[in-house]
């Protein structure tokens, strides 16, 4: 599962201007989910890697510990580590539960769409009706069958 960026985010890790991917947005050279987020492999692929000009960008360097300190008799690394899964099984939970919500709004919407086309169902016309479109106007005004 992907972490999705938006547009501020992702342009102060590539170091572009958010106007620069809203040009490209707008030409479809980059492509973005339902919600407006942007997958980091479109940035990657449009625009290549990362300057990483703010750290935390994709694929810094973490520059201070994502844990809190080490409690007395664990090893110093242990700690970070599960702290940092800890970050990343978060990120990917919300993550999921955004791509959740927009599959359902996508399913609502298309629910809504086939409602609003599904064609009435034409009731069959009496045999009396029917005899008499087959027949041509003088026939009706004067009777004749």
């Amino acid at each position: 599962m992907r972490h999705m960026l938006s547009q501020r985010r992702a342009s102060e890790i590539w170091g572009v201007s958010r106007r620069t991917i809203q040009r490209a947005i707008q030409s479809g050279k980059l492509s973005i989910s339902l919600d407006g987020q942007i997958d980091p492999s479109e940035m990657l692929r449009v625009f290549g890697e990362a300057s990483g000009k703010k750290e935390g960008g994709a694929g810094a360097p973490v520059s201070e510990p994502l844990a809190p300190p080490n409690a007395p008799g664990e090893p110093p690394s242990s700690a970070a580590a599960l702290s940092a899964e800890i970050k990343a099984l978060r990120a990917a939970l919300v993550a999921k539960d955004e791509l959740l919500a927009a599959k359902d709004r996508h399913i609502e919407d298309m629910s809504l769409s086939l409602r609003l086309l599904a064609a009435p169902i034409s009731q069959p016309q009496p045999p009396s009706q029917a005899r008499e479109r087959n027949q041509t106007f003088w026939q009706r005004m004067f009777g004749k069958t």
